[in-house]
């Protein structure tokens, strides 16, 4: 098993090896002594929320594109009663 340095530990191991209460206080502590670690956590994290927000902007999409349809489908069946009324007043 290759050795881990503290960084690569998952944070439950560090606050039980360092004798901390929390893994909060270990996380506070430890991220601003390796900064490393944040800023891959925080990349790892940015590199999902741009997909998060666009399968939301797709499913908006698509809810926005039935209901235009929808509406379209309404519009058109009420024109058609317009003018089978008009058809039928004049006959």
């Amino acid at each position: 098993m290759a050795k881990r340095t503290l960084g690569e530990t998952p944070a439950g191991c560090r606050q039980r090896l360092l004798g901390h209460s929390d893994t909060r206080i270990t996380r506070d502590i430890y991220q601003s002594v390796l900064p490393h670690v944040g800023k891959s956590a925080a990349e790892a994290t940015a590199k999902l929320v741009p997909l998060q927000r666009k399968a939301e902007q797709e499913e908006r999409a698509r809810k926005a594109a039935k209901q235009a349809k929808e509406t379209e489908k309404a519009k058109a069946k009420q024109t058609k009663k317009s003018k089978a009324k008009k058809a039928a007043k004049k006959g």
